[in-house]
């Protein structure tokens, strides 16, 4: 199994993802990259995905442009960020250090 690069924290946040239809769901943990998500409908590998992340009460969610399923299970997905835009970026990192700071 190939090791990560980031190290992925354990979270419980809304999401709302589109594909072939619009859906929500739940990240269960999130990194720089990429997140694993439990859903009612859950994405098939190799599937391209738009996402909202709301990472924090009370701000904008933050747009994933693309994200590609890398795998996926009876009832979770997880998906690697290939396009979203520097702004986006720049928070969801901010994000994640936070979360390696109260570890």
């Amino acid at each position: 199994m190939k090791e990560r690069k980031h190290t992925r924290f354990a979270v419980q946040l809304p999401v709302s993802f589109k594909g072939d239809q619009l859906s929500e769901g739940t990240i269960l943990n999130v990194s720089e990259e990429g997140c694993a998500i439990t859903a009612e409908t859950i994405a098939d590998v190799a599937a391209y995905l738009q996402m909202m992340m709301h990472l924090r009460a009370g701000e904008e969610p933050i747009q994933v442009d693309l994200a590609a399923v890398r795998w996926s299970s009876a009832t979770m997905f997880g998906v690697e960020f290939i396009k979203i835009c520097p702004e986006e970026e720049g928070r969801l990192k901010k994000f994640v250090k936070a979360l390696e700071s109260t570890t």
